[in-house]
Formats: structure tokens, sequence, C-alpha cells
């Protein structure tokens, strides 16, 4: 489902040149749960941005569902991730002013990949799946955080992507509540989804198929469930 290879980043300043990614060799399956680890400055949000098409490699190959990104020009980028990523972010991200049904509705309209008569159907659907179907025509600033983050993975998951990318999903959410998001990422794993977390909680990586360990830019572990690769 994601395949890297040989993937290096290099970012040019006046002063010196830096190395954020270093020869990135990875592939990661359709319907794994994966975690990519590391301490601040590791690599881990410029491989989220590679995996994402928000940035380009300097170096290396990228291919997501069988699909060159590094060949498309922005807006052919743009439309193909509205289509096959979902993104969730530590801050949610959710528009404000909109009700939380609107916020996937207008996920929807975006892309324009879901017809029209569905759309209302799908959204309440979703929100029934993350378990605030209750929480519909509230605005955002009323939801408790994990509610709010909940209500984001529904709107994540409005087009039906093939993989959901999420950057520090927990980092703000009590620990019984992050669990609960662990809990909704991994059955959406088990439903054939590609889920990949960027996180820095080490303590709960047992929760994943596998985990991404970065340092200085560079892969230095991987390890699943039963040890070990």
């Amino acid at each position: 489902m994601i395949i890297l290879k040989g993937v290096t980043k290099v970012f040019q300043t006046k002063e010196r040149s830096f190395t954020a990614l270093n020869n990135i060799n990875l592939a990661i399956e359709k319907g794994e749960y994966v975690a990519i680890v590391g301490k601040s400055g590791s690599g881990k949000s410029t491989l989220l941005n590679m995996i994402t098409g928000i940035d380009h490699p300097s170096e290396g190959i990228i291919r997501l569902n069988d699909t060159d990104i590094g060949h498309m020009n922005e807006s052919e980028l743009a439309a193909w991730r509205g289509r096959n990523i979902g993104i969730v972010f530590q801050f949610f991200q959710l528009i404000p002013t909109l009700t939380i049904l609107e916020n996937i509705l207008l996920a929807m309209e975006l892309v324009n990949t879901i017809p029209k008569a569905e759309r209302m159907n799908r959204a309440n659907d979703l929100l029934q799946s993350v378990g605030i179907p209750e929480q519909a025509n509230k605005m955002p600033a009323s939801l408790s955080g994990g509610e709010q983050q909940r209500a984001a993975i529904a709107r994540s998951l409005a087009n039906d992507p093939a993989i959901l990318v999420a950057d520090e999903p927990t980092g703000n959410l009590d620990s019984k509540t992050a669990e609960s998001i662990h809990s909704i990422f991994r059955s959406l794993a088990k439903a054939g989804k590609t889920v990949l977390v960027v996180t820095h909680e080490k303590n709960s990586t047992s929760t994943y198929d596998r985990t991404i360990t970065l340092l200085d830019g560079k892969i230095v572990s991987q390890e699943s469930e039963i040890g070990a690769l």
C-alpha cells in the first residue's frame, strides 16, 4: 500500500544544508496499523509530509496504492490526496463556524467522489461509527477534546480513503480517551484501512502491528507485536 525507496529529503538554507530524511526504505501493507516514533527532530513529520505528498523528496520513489505520486503536479496531487488519504491532526482542525455534520459534508463536497444523494446518510453513519451521532448538529467548540478528535476521524473517512494518516492524534487527550481513539484506529485497520500514526507515546506502541523508530532521519528499528523484524 505504501512503498518508499531511497527517499532522502534535504533542506537548503543560505548558511547550510540539513538532511531531514536519509535513504528511507519502507513498505507498509494494506490493513497494517503502524506507528512512527522518534524524538523531536528525528524526521517523523518530514516522513509524514512525504507520504501525504505535502512535500516532495530530494531523491527517491514514493508509491501509494500503486500510484507514483512523484510524477504528479500540485493540482493532480491535491485531487489524488483527497480521494485516497484521510488526515487526522493533533489539534483536530475542524472548521469552527460549521457544525460537526457540516464539516464532514464539506469534505465530501470538496472531493466530489461521493454522490450527493448519499452524503447525508454517509456522514451520519460515520458519526455513528465513531460513537458521537448525537453531536452531529453541534459546533466543534461545544465538544470535548475526545469528541472533537472522533469528529475529525469521521471527517477523514468522508471520502472512503484507503490510507489514514494521523499526526500525534492523542497528544492532547487523557489516557482513557486516547485509548478509545486507538481502538477506533485498530478497528479501521481490521476493516482494511492502512493506518499510520506519528506519535511520541512509546508507552502505547504495543497496540500497533508495527513500530518504526526514526533517529536523525534514518530508520533505526522496526518492531512488531511478536518482536523485532
